[in-house]
């Protein structure tokens, strides 16, 4: 009898162990359409080896494949970029100045943020329960955690000879990413980068006439 009563909940466990897949897919779930998003940024860099911090706002908005709005602003630098179909419109805020180029379709590094999903490319091995609905799923870019209650990555671990990193997030109330706060330890020097979702919502309403140059 307790032979079958071991089988029966070996097949349970089984039914509901979470796959790589699973992870996955439910990440999916909670993306906005890549090429229909406005996001604001704000990111505040401290170290030990520095006698402030220093911050950097970015700004951009992508409508439909082929237009997307975009502004950095940083100590040393202060431009908004546009680009509308193949053509792109550089413009350095501070002066003023201008120069139009061809554009070959190059990504924005800031669009990682609306759609945060590490899961995305490379290796990563199937998810091992750590505790209650914490597991962690290990891969060639580090160790993540993701809570499959909340179907969220809350942590992220790197370590090698040179460096150590950890990367926590936290959410609003819609499960958005809010904040990345990365922890780097090198050498001796301590460095962190905190980075605030501002703004995150779909692109509908922004102005189509920002676009045209």
């Amino acid at each position: 009898m307790r032979r079958i009563l071991w089988s029966i909940a070996l097949s349970i466990s089984m039914a509901q162990a979470l796959t790589l897949e699973n992870v996955r897919a439910d990440l999916g779930k909670s993306l906005m359409a890549s090429d229909s998003v406005e996001i604001g940024i704000r990111t505040t860099v401290s170290s030990s080896a520095m006698s402030s911090s220093q911050g950097m706002t970015m700004y951009l908005v992508r409508k439909g494949p082929a237009k997307i709005y975009a502004e950095v602003k940083m100590p040393m630098m202060n431009q908004r970029t546009i680009i509308n179909g193949n053509r792109m419109k550089s413009i350095d805020l501070d002066s003023r100045k201008y120069q139009v180029l061809p554009y070959n379709g190059e990504s924005f590094p800031m669009m990682s943020y609306a759609n945060f999903n590490p899961l995305d490319s490379g290796e990563w091995s199937e998810p091992r329960l750590v505790s209650g609905s914490l597991y962690s799923i290990k891969g060639a870019k580090g160790t993540l955690y993701y809570d499959s209650k909340k179907k969220r990555i809350d942590k992220m671990e790197t370590e090698d000879l040179e460096k150590s990193t950890s990367t926590e997030f936290s959410y609003d109330a819609e499960n958005n990413l809010k904040t990345m706060t990365i922890h780097v330890s090198a050498q001796g020097v301590e460095t962190s980068v905190v980075t605030e979702i501002l703004k995150l919502r779909h692109s509908r309403d922004f102005p189509d006439r920002l676009f045209e140059f």
